[in-house]
């Protein structure tokens, strides 16, 4: 019976043991999932935001990319925009917060493929944003590719997922 007691503390330490290590040092997919949900969180605007706070979001924003980052994104009723590096994305975003006065994004089905050497990855998911208290949301597929840059994941390059209706 001691044996047997022994075996299950055993057992119960390992597993309180790699439960700890999984907390102290997830996983590359688990955190770029964190990248993304913390970027979505990030480029909401609550209503009535003041100006500079949305300044500094902006900045927070741009922060989750790579120096480097290229975005093409469609959106449905405008042309392909093409941003090049972190200074025009930083313009971007700072004139859409400026005319923006809500937003509300919200992220659904992320797909994380971190790549065998571990530096790069590729994250697909749909984007829902309701803008200025609107009911209707303008919803888009984007797929990313990441690198990890000094040891931190960053955003290098977006682009729109094509669908059948665009």
């Amino acid at each position: 019976m001691k044996r047997v007691l022994k075996i299950i503390t055993v057992l119960a330490v390992l597993a309180l043991g790699v439960w700890i290590f999984r907390i102290l040092f997830p996983g590359d997919e688990k955190l770029i999932r964190k990248l993304l949900v913390e970027a979505a969180e990030t480029a909401a605007i609550k209503p009535n935001e003041n100006p500079l706070f949305k300044l500094a979001g902006a900045n927070k924003l741009v922060g989750f990319f790579s120096s480097d980052a290229v975005l093409k994104v469609e959106v449905s009723g405008v042309d392909v925009r093409s941003i090049n590096g972190r200074d025009d994305l930083l313009q971007a975003v700072t004139a859409a917060c400026a005319t923006l006065q809500e937003a509300k994004i919200q992220l659904h089905r992320i797909h994380v493929n971190v790549d065998p050497d571990k530096q790069s990855a590729s994250a697909q998911f749909i984007v829902t944003a309701y803008l200025n208290g609107g009911s209707d949301p303008m919803v888009q597929e984007l797929k990313l590719r990441l690198r990890k840059i000094d040891s931190h994941w960053k955003i290098a390059q977006v682009e729109t997922v094509k669908t059948l209706g665009m």
